[in-house]
């Protein structure tokens, strides 16, 4: 992928994790969402996670690739999550409800403010 790099690693049981690495914008966009389809469907791990601690920028094209790869993951009956999500990327996914939708909580958070009644 030109501007986000990508470091893939599987566990003992198949699960897969990606670790993306810059921005997913439109320069990515088409790349990644192959790269997150494609696993799903060629390697059907139980579980695809996409770490994004070091992703810096996603916009709405880098947003669809993510709901490509979770409408995929769901179809073929594999989990989808996103882990470790950068502070301006977890923005972003608030903003938009992608957040609840993809993204692991914290083990030691409570409910985000908007679940919270407050």
């Amino acid at each position: 992928m030109a501007d986000a790099v990508v470091r893939q690693r599987i566990l003992d049981d198949g699960s897969v994790i990606l670790d993306l690495r810059g921005e997913l914008d439109i320069a990515v966009n088409e790349s990644l969402r192959s790269l997150l389809v494609d696993t799903i469907t060629t390697r059907r791990p139980p579980c695809l996670t996409v770490n994004m601690r070091h992703v810096v920028f996603v916009d709405s094209t880098g947003m669809g690739a993510l709901i490509a790869g979770y409408n995929a993951a769901t179809q073929a009956g594999v989990g989808f999550i996103l882990r470790e999500v950068a502070p301006f990327v977890e923005k972003q996914l608030r903003a938009t409800g992608l957040y609840q939708l993809l993204a692991e909580p914290a083990p030691d958070a409570g409910p985000a403010p908007d679940e919270a009644g407050g």
